[in-house]
């Protein structure tokens, strides 16, 4: 538990933890409206972008968040753009 709790003061583990968050936030919005659409891909960008940079931070182990992460920037991008534009 102490080293859990030691791991929270990480710079690191921070940055990891808050891209989590984000994510978990844009969960909550409803894509079913137009607004809700743009909430949901927006902060969803901002939490993958994050999480990318967190990858980025872990070196070689962060390959995988970089990689997800790296292709939901895109997706979500793309449908941004589509919504915006209709």
């Amino acid at each position: 538990m102490i080293e859990y709790l030691q791991s929270l003061t990480d710079p690191v583990a921070i940055i990891g933890l808050v891209a989590s968050i984000i994510v978990l936030v844009s969960m909550c919005f409803n894509p079913s409206t137009r607004k809700g659409n743009l909430l949901m891909r927006g902060v969803n960008l901002v939490g993958s972008v994050i999480s990318v940079i967190y990858g980025l931070m872990l070196g070689p182990l962060g390959a995988g968040m970089i990689l997800l992460n790296g292709v939901l920037v895109f997706v979500n991008l793309i449908y941004l753009i589509k919504a915006v534009k209709q």
